[in-house]
């Protein structure tokens, strides 16, 4: 009788959720479909012909020779398969104060706006941008490692611009935050892989596959769990339930009906944003050169 139970307890849990079973699979499929449809498209051409090269610039000389070249070569990788420049500064030089704002030319006494102003001034006049010299697809990150104003500045134009969010700014900043102290050069190759991650939605649903995979158990058992206690809880009413004068009485508190009213309310964050996507654009505003930019800060 038990593994009867169990298995109408299965069979209305398929039929209960078939829908949802149905729209997972399609949303699967449609997201691999564009997996493949990603995979096979030919590269667009690089238009931008005016930027250096380089794309490793290491003023703090905190990386070596070898280091240097494979993440040239492992940012050429990356760049081939995104269709966006991904340039790499490290300096080493004070960027705060009176005495920086008068020694280097900056705008401001502020930590933040002068990292910002020399990220994104370095990508303009150097017309990186995959694309085109200004306003063209890329990212940049600047690493200060002057003692006491240790951070970076994550710049984005272009493309990239449009599809970071000030979370996804975060998130690669995040990375490098994870290996600066230890290890630069991995540091370094976080920003590239984060990047690479958060731009390249091939083979990615917008939920893991670990959900689809092992949701469905998990409602499944708490489905049969509960579907079991119920009838065993049938059950015992049935036992402890016998009529006396005439009249049902109940000897059993688990037999007592408790009555709740139930109060739901939405709650709305400060970032909730219309549309349900994510939202790009992250700490947007206009360069020295009146270039559009995003991007933004961690400081250590």
């Amino acid at each position: 009788m038990e593994n009867d139970m169990k298995k109408e307890a299965g069979r209305q849990y398929l039929h209960y959720f078939r829908f949802w079973f149905i729209g997972i699979g399609i949303l699967a499929l449609a997201c691999i479909g564009a997996g493949i449809a990603k995979q096979t498209r030919g590269s667009e051409p690089r238009t931008n012909q005016d930027a250096p090269a380089e794309r490793v610039y290491d003023y703090a000389d905190v990386l070596t020779d070898e280091e240097e070249a494979d993440l040239r070569q492992y940012i050429a990788e990356t760049e081939a398969k995104l269709q966006i420049d991904i340039v790499l500064v490290t300096i080493n030089q004070s960027v705060e104060g009176q005495e920086a704002m008068e020694r280097y030319g900056l705008r401001s006494a502020g930590w933040e706006q002068n990292m910002q102003d020399i990220a994104d001034d370095f990508w303009d006049e150097n017309q990186y941008g995959y694309n085109k010299g200004f306003e063209g697809d890329g990212v940049l990150l600047l690493h200060n490692w002057y003692q006491g104003q240790n951070g970076e500045h994550l710049s984005t134009s272009g493309s990239v611009e449009a599809a970071f969010s000030v979370r996804d700014i975060d998130k690669v900043l995040y990375a490098v935050d994870d290996y600066y102290d230890t290890d630069p050069y991995k540091a370094y190759r976080a920003y590239v892989k984060k990047v690479g991650d958060l731009l390249d939605p091939s083979w990615q649903l917008p939920f893991s596959w670990y959900t689809v995979l092992f949701l469905p158990v998990i409602i499944a058992l708490v489905y049969a769990v509960s579907g079991s206690a119920q009838k065993k809880a049938e059950n015992t009413v049935a036992v402890n339930t016998y009529v006396a004068g005439g009249k049902p009485e109940m000897h059993d508190k688990t037999d007592e009906v408790i009555r709740k009213n139930i109060t739901t309310r939405k709650i709305v964050t400060e970032s909730t944003s219309g549309g349900g996507g994510r939202s790009g654009g992250g700490g947007h505003h206009r360069s020295s050169s009146g270039a559009s930019h995003g991007g933004g800060s961690h400081r250590h």
